[in-house]
């Protein structure tokens, strides 16, 4: 599928700049000079456990980007290989609307956009918002035939640091809590507002939008048709940094696509469909390992919702990469990255990683198009 509108995508994404990744708790003691590594890997069997407690509610976390060099960290290329890997949970059971054709090819993408929530991501936020009106436009000018797209965003952590009403003893109320006049504290949230891998539609908190975002439909995500979607995306995506500091994105990955928040009634019921491929996203900088589980857990997680069908996902992480200067904390013995890393490598020529501390995510996002337009392409939707 990919065409003549790929130098058009190429250029788009060119012109899209972000800022360095450092937020509030953690600086970066060193800037990325050239565009961002993006790598796809041969697949490989995961077997590294990171099993670690769940999040505590206090906040721990004060590692910070120590260095942004930019090169790619694997080597085969995304468009000429497929072999990623999803999970067991269809759109036709769960009330997806799902239309199934014998045609070989994908007219319909589901989006799914896991963003860490902790304290050190303001930055990496607003790069990934910048981001996003490149990267779409991208897709709009290489996939043409698949129109039809399903775009959620995640966070890290259920109930951020803001529980209502806020506890004014509470030392986190003023440092998490007090933007907007302390709008966390009295937001009229609804249940799925404190459910991790719901999808955000409510961000609050310190340095999060402080408002219920306009998402058209009372979906929980957005449709190509929502009005001003670069808008809404923004707003969604600006979760803040009010997370806990154990970050757990490939759990919120597993609950972003499991059944009980699929189901017609659920909290992202008609989300997820049988028939389009899945691109998730995750972005995170913390160098511990809170996710519960092993990387073969999380891809047969999402290869058992995309009914075995290891071929209609394509996995795309921004993360820490030491071996690109990118590390964060003050530990030596953190982990860095690399359970994500196998996770990504794990999916072969559908999995890109990238260095989350870049200053420019387009390069990444573009390489991106290449995975995504083959994984389409060779999609088999049921039916």
């Amino acid at each position: 599928m990919l065409r003549n509108a790929a130098l058009q995508t190429a250029s788009a994404l060119a012109l899209v700049l972000f800022t360095a990744c450092s937020d509030t708790g953690r600086e970066v003691s060193a800037t990325a000079s050239q565009p961002t590594g993006v790598t796809t890997a041969p697949a490989t069997d995961p077997t590294g456990a990171t099993t670690d407690g769940p999040p505590t509610g206090t906040s721990t976390d004060t590692g910070e980007p120590t260095s942004t060099t930019s090169t790619t960290t694997s080597t085969s290329s995304p468009a000429s290989d497929t072999n990623p890997a999803k999970f067991d949970l269809g759109a036709s059971d769960l009330g997806g609307g799902t239309t199934g054709t014998a045609e070989k090819g994908c007219k319909k993408i589901d989006f799914l956009f896991v963003i860490d929530n902790s304290t050190s991501m303001e930055d990496n936020q607003t790069a990934l918002i910048k981001s996003f009106p490149g990267f779409i436009d991208a897709i709009k000018n290489t996939l043409v035939d698949a129109d039809d797209y399903h775009i959620m965003v995640v966070d890290t952590d259920a109930n951020g640091r803001c529980v209502q009403p806020c506890d004014e003893a509470d030392p986190d109320y003023v440092k998490f809590c007090y933007e907007a006049n302390y709008y966390a504290c009295t937001a009229e949230l609804e249940p799925c507002d404190t459910i991790r891998g719901a999808g955000v539609i409510h961000p609050v908190g310190t340095f999060a939008s402080n408002t219920k975002c306009p998402v058209a439909g009372g979906r929980r995500y957005m449709l190509p048709d929502q009005p001003d979607l670069a808008g809404t995306f923004a707003c969604v995506a600006k979760v803040g940094t009010a997370g806990n500091a154990a970050e757990r994105p490939m759990n919120a990955i597993e609950e972003a696509v499991s059944e009980a928040l699929n189901v017609p009634m659920g909290c992202n019921g008609g989300f997820l469909r049988d028939d389009a491929i899945l691109v998730i996203t995750f972005i995170s900088d913390d160098p511990n390992d809170p996710d519960q589980g092993t990387p073969a857990d999380w891809k047969a997680s999402v290869v058992a919702a995309k009914n075995g069908d290891e071929n209609a996902v394509v996995v795309l992480g921004l993360i820490p990469h030491p071996e690109l200067g990118c590390t964060t904390g003050n530990d030596p013995n953190a982990i860095q990255g690399a359970h994500w890393e196998e996770f990504i490598q794990s999916w072969g020529a559908h999995g890109i990683s990238g260095s989350v501390c870049e200053a420019d995510y387009a390069p990444f996002f573009l390489q991106a198009i290449g995975a995504i337009d083959q994984t389409c392409e060779d999609f088999n939707p049921p039916g």
